[in-house]
């Protein structure tokens, strides 16, 4: 069995080096002080030397130089280690501009020196236990670098992007007692430990990610730090006052120390990305060997996360809808494909898709966590699995492999699942997915298909059955956590809402669909209608919006609106107590109320990262809107109708209305009532565009195996009230309208009624059929 010295072998490394030494089991280790005596080097056939003093006094400095003399003259020492656990010394000032640094450079020229020693100098980067102290169990004593997460601030160098590596202290011992199993250490060696690699401001986001609020966040320029001007952090001006042994020079002395080590990460020096390639990464060496390094993400979840984020404005909508698993709900999303699969090679035909769909599923659930988060009263929870058994137990219960039916079974019976939950159907070659819209909208399940179908053909194994916890940096962040949500004055946001639902108040004729009164118990069943118009009516109807200047969605949006006043006006003409019209007003409508979609992503910050993190989530808000059909006494023409939809459905809404996102929490608040109550009562259809789907989920998808082909694409879903959720969208050149219904209200001859008129308002209302397109 080695031998193996620890010098400062009880300091705050220096323990953790030396437990981690003997959890191998493959050493003999001695624990030396300062005033130990360097023959015992000799006597105890040390081989190895491992330097964990502090490096921060001539005392300290010129023990390990002594160390390093006597390791030269032993007979048995075979191999050094220097305190050199954090990152290049031999720098200059422009780099690093820290004092202590010389004794550090002092042991190096001493170690060049020697003729009979391998060493190595280890590079952890920053420890990573400071940013989540005091609430991480460490051997290091408190100090705050940049972030301040129990005040609520940090305060950054320059822009914050500053990228800094970082290792936890347990894992930099660790991987050091491993290094010693390597066979040659050339001279000058470098041991890399490093685990996470983040700008400052992506720490930030993490933290404020993990407290579910947002920090307080001040820059100030690199100059402060050179010169000792920084600005303080609340808690680090605390513990200057509880330790005053530690800092006998006071405050001054304090913030020096401070200041150096963020001036020293500002100007880079603790970026370890950019290494020479004769170093080592032991992480990488030791991949697949031993359990992998705590990650910043894991830490600072650890430390300042409740496990579960409080929900954003709009998620509070459907929090407060949300029903216990197992049961039948509103507003309950789904989506399916039809596909099919080719093979490069007819010896490559696979009969059995269902373990290439699951691997894709668990390759995507690592990419994008939020799809296995689940929707707790108190917020969303995700718990990342430490095993593979509990990768195992989630996909038992979210792929679920259903033979013998269709998508439209599915949806008939959809109720609700404790997380997102993906099925296949084998004989139909459908995929079916649902899960709650606090997780995804619209866009967001756009998104899963070609996240999905790039999975399968691109599928990356070394990333599916991770249990590292790295995952955690992607779960995406709220809407509100993105945009100014504060209000600009105080009573505004409040004030706002309330001026944005007041023309819902002021409707005097509203346009619905008649359903009769007393209304019955809605159905536990599900339903919905598909209309798809033929490619060249499709490619009609796109050149007539071109030609006129109209957007297809508000071409849409007026259709439906036309449609469903003609079967009001029908109901009341033939049947007027199938209406659901109120005593007072006039049973044809001239208004139409709705509550518009607009998708939020394109008001986050447009990096890559940030797109691609909130792609699978739930990012829209909505909007009221009154559409009146007429000007005074002149009613408006369709393509005026279509004008101003479109111009509503196009605003810059940051732009129009400064104030608007501090209204969106107060409105959803005091809209919650309507959706809520008992027996829901609105009767209007609810719109909502997809536009070109296209776009967003491609046809083909080239994979090393064969070709997958997304035949056909469906949304819907649940609806528990009085009206009619109708979407639209284009796929592979057709029109697609589709309405899902709840059939206590609606028949199906009804639903396809009111699609195939929507369809026909959109023709009459471009002038199609009179230009004989058709």
């Amino acid at each position: 069995m080695s031998v193996v010295a620890v010098a400062g072998g009880l300091g705050d490394l220096g323990r953790l080096i030396t437990d981690a030494l003997f959890a191998t089991g493959k050493y003999e280790v001695y624990i030396m002080s300062r005033k130990s005596l360097i023959e015992e080097l000799t006597a105890k056939h040390v081989k190895v030397v491992i330097c964990a003093f502090i490096m921060d006094c001539d005392s300290a400095s010129d023990a390990q130089l002594r160390l390093i003399r006597a390791a030269e003259r032993s007979a048995s020492v075979k191999r050094f280690v220097p305190s050199e656990f954090n990152v290049e010394y031999d720098v200059g000032d422009d780099v690093l501009p820290y004092p202590e640094k010389k004794y550090h450079i002092l042991a190096r020229r001493e170690l060049a020196k020697t003729t009979s020693l391998e060493y190595a100098y280890v590079y952890p980067g920053m420890f990573m236990d400071y940013f989540g102290l005091p609430k991480v169990p460490s051997t290091l004593r408190p100090l705050c670098f940049f972030v301040d997460p129990e005040a609520g601030e940090a305060v950054l160098p320059g822009d914050g992007e500053a990228r800094m590596s970082m290792t936890f202290t347990t894992d930099a011992a660790r991987y050091l007692a491993l290094a010693l199993e390597l066979d040659e250490w050339p001279a000058n060696y470098i041991l890399s430990t490093v685990a996470s690699t983040v700008s400052l401001n992506e720490l930030v986001s993490l933290i404020e990610k993990s407290l579910g609020r947002k920090l307080r966040v001040r820059y100030q320029p690199v100059e402060n730090l050179l010169k000792h001007e920084s600005i303080d952090l609340p808690t680090n001006l605390e513990i200057a006052k509880q330790y005053p042994e530690r800092f006998p020079g006071g405050l001054d002395q304090f913030r020096a120390l401070i200041a150096d080590l963020e001036a020293g990460i500002a100007l880079g020096a603790y970026d370890l990305g950019n290494l020479s390639d004769g170093h080592v990464d032991l992480v990488k060496a030791f991949e697949g060997k031993v359990p992998p390094p705590r990650r910043i993400e894991e830490v600072i979840e650890e430390a300042w996360g409740s496990g579960t984020r409080p929900y954003g404005f709009q998620e509070v909508l459907y929090n407060a809808i949300s029903v216990p698993p197992g049961s039948h709900g509103l507003f309950l999303i789904s989506s399916s494909v039809t596909f099919s699969y080719t093979p490069w090679s007819p010896r490559g035909d696979f009969h059995d898709l269902a373990p290439f769909l699951r691997n894709a599923w668990l390759q995507l659930r690592q990419e994008y966590p939020t799809l296995a988060a689940e929707n707790l009263s108190n917020g969303k929870s995700y718990t990342s699995p430490s095993t593979p058994a509990e990768l195992e137990a989630w996909l038992a219960a979210t792929f679920i492999v259903t033979p013998g039916k269709n998508s439209t079974d599915l949806f008939r019976t959809m109720i609700k699942t404790r997380q997102m939950t993906l099925y296949f159907c084998p004989e139909e070659r459908q995929l079916f997915l649902q899960g709650e819209h606090h997780l995804l909208d619209g866009r967001g399940l756009m998104n899963f298909w070609d996240r999905f179908f790039k999975a399968l053909s691109s599928p990356m194994p070394e990333i599916m059955r991770r249990t590292d916890g790295s995952e955690i940096a992607r779960l995406p962040p709220r809407s509100d956590d993105h945009l100014s949500v504060n209000e600009k004055h105080p009573g505004r946001g409040s004030q706002r809402a309330l001026e944005l639902l007041a023309p819902l108040a002021t409707i005097e004729a509203p346009i619905t669909m008649p359903v009769s009164r007393p209304f019955p118990q809605h159905s536990t069943q599900n339903c919905s209608q598909q209309l798809k118009a033929g490619v060249h009516i499709t490619k009609a109807i796109t050149a007539a919006c071109k030609t006129q200047k109209l957007s297809v969605t508000a071409t849409w949006h007026a259709a439906a609106v036309l449609a469903t006043q003609s079967i009001q006006a029908a109901a009341a003409a033939v049947a007027p107590l199938r209406t659901a019209a109120i005593p007072g007003i006039p049973k044809v409508g001239t208004q139409f109320a709705c509550f518009g979609n607009f998708d939020l992503r394109r008001y986050f910050p447009q990096d890559a990262v940030t797109q691609d993190i909130a792609a699978l989530s739930n990012h829209h808000g909505v909007l009221p809107y009154v559409l009146s059909l007429s000007e005074g006494d002149k009613a408006k023409s369709f393509a005026e109708l279509a004008r101003e939809l479109a111009a509503w459905y196009q605003q810059d809404l940051a732009k129009a209305d400064p104030e608007v996102w501090s209204a969106l929490g107060p409105m959803i608040k005091m809209i919650l009532p309507e959706f809520t109550r008992d027996q829901l009562e609105e009767t209007a259809p609810a719109l909502s565009s997809f536009g070109v789907v296209d776009s967003f989920i491609k046809s083909i998808y080239k994979g090393k195996g064969g070709l997958w082909r997304v035949e056909d694409v469906w949304f819907g879903d649940t609806v528990t009230g009085p009206w009619i959720e109708h979407f639209v969208w284009s796929w592979q050149g057709r029109l697609c309208l589709n309405s899902c219904y709840n059939p206590a209200y609606y028949t199906r001859p009804e639903v396809e009624n009111f699609n195939q008129l929507v369809l026909d308002k959109i023709l009459e209302g471009l002038g199609i059929v009179s230009q004989g397109k058709l």
